[in-house]
């Protein structure tokens, strides 16, 4: 009997710690947003993603952001790109150059008259 007690003892134990773990690295937080788990390899090809901004982390890591749900940027020393959803991304990249990938897809996606590709 103790020791059927010490199993069940160690499950909650367990499953404590997987929550903890979750919390810890935003898992459950992303999941509960609708974000995939996954890393950005494999939502977006190597050339970038059609209505993607990419940026890069103060820690050097890439990141696509959807430039439909940027919210605002804010530079202060670094850039802050707040997004729709409330997140905000602490980014290397000036605001002018977010800017100007925004402007470059915007201006591949409209046609003007008279013009042709």
């Amino acid at each position: 009997m103790k020791i059927r007690r010490q199993s069940e003892n160690q499950k909650i134990m367990d499953r404590a710690r997987k929550a903890r773990k979750e919390r810890i690295s935003g898992e459950r937080s992303r999941a509960r947003r609708g974000y995939s788990t996954g890393n950005a390899e494999n939502q977006v090809s190597d050339s970038g993603g059609k209505g993607m901004v990419r940026v890069v982390r103060l820690n050097g890591e890439e990141l696509y952001l959807n430039l439909l749900q940027i919210e605002s940027m804010e530079s202060i020393p670094e850039t802050k790109v707040k997004m729709m959803n409330g997140d905000y991304f602490l980014v290397k990249d000036s605001a002018d150059s977010i800017l100007n990938q925004i402007r470059a897809f915007i201006k591949s996606c409209v046609v003007y008259d008279g013009e042709s590709e």
